[in-house]
């Protein structure tokens, strides 16, 4: 299970990095996947997947509260994704690329930092 969750934690922190690199490319990646007939479902789906790894993960983990608040977090933007479909995730994608791209490489810091630590702490969880 903290394997899988090492996995997540590197496509995270992956495309953290690419963010951060290349914020339009990045986005406009994000916007043609959103755009398929099944791009939503893979965002709620993987979010869906992270956020149930994670709450099942957290109470044999050396950082319960961690997993618990990520997950939380995950669940909380699968449904946050389905709820708003397909085109209203494009307009949001819209609105981040108006934004500076300082804002646009700070956010994907943040996911990048976000993949280290879940594999940080996965990874002391499975060593324990």
């Amino acid at each position: 299970m903290f394997a899988v969750i090492i996995v997540f934690g590197a496509l995270i922190a992956g495309m953290g990095l690419w963010g951060f690199i290349l914020p339009t490319s990045f986005m406009d990646y994000m916007r043609r996947v959103i755009r398929t007939s099944q791009g939503l479902y893979w965002v709620f789906g993987t979010r869906l997947l992270l956020g149930c790894l994670l709450l099942i993960a957290a109470p044999v983990s050396q950082y319960p509260t961690l997993f618990y608040v990520v997950g939380v977090l995950a669940l909380f933007g699968a449904l946050t994704a389905i709820m708003l479909g397909a085109r209203n995730l494009e307009h949001y994608i819209g609105w981040w690329l108006q934004r500076p791209a300082i804002c646009l490489r700070l956010i994907m810091l943040l996911s990048w930092l976000l993949g280290v630590l879940l594999i940080y702490v996965a990874w002391a969880s499975m060593v324990l």
